[in-house]
């Protein structure tokens, strides 16, 4: 089964996040973004790359900012770019648009999806990833989703 790394400072919310990928993805935590990091450059080194990062922006230690920006220089070190980088998916209460382009320009983020949330708007997001299904099928042109994919 595919793996994701879930990365957020509330545990409830690590909870949340893996009750809606269930059965999807194998999830592994971290409660900050140094852990974060560091989880995902020990997974590369055992190659074992995590196929999908979700990760929250204001949390202790690091941000899901900057936490994210090393992911992706540890990625660019070993030549993995474009389509070769891990999705991620910015989970944030932020939801100005400064945020926004932060997350996608500076971080890497391919998706954002604004707290609260449920597990449809995070499906969505994987689905504007290529990373599930759409569950409208042919209907996909006809579908709005709530999550900014980018």
């Amino acid at each position: 089964m595919p793996r994701a790394l879930i990365v957020d400072d509330s545990r409830y919310q690590r909870f949340l996040i893996i009750q809606a990928l269930e059965g999807l993805f194998t999830p592994e935590e971290a409660a900050d973004g140094r852990e974060a990091v560091q989880l995902f450059e020990n997974a590369l080194g055992r190659n074992e790359p995590f196929d999908l990062i979700v990760m929250d922006i204001l949390m202790p230690v690091l941000s899901g900012h900057d936490a994210l920006s090393g992911i992706r220089r540890i990625e660019a070190a070993r030549g993995l770019t474009g389509e070769r980088r891990t999705p991620a998916v910015m989970l944030s209460s932020l939801d100005d648009p400064a945020n926004m382009m932060r997350a996608q320009f500076e971080s890497g983020a391919q998706a954002y999806v604004t707290k609260p949330f449920t597990p449809q708007t995070l499906i969505e997001a994987l689905v504007s990833l290529g990373l599930h299904d759409n569950p409208l099928g042919d209907d996909a042109e006809d579908a709005e989703f709530s999550c900014k994919a980018f």
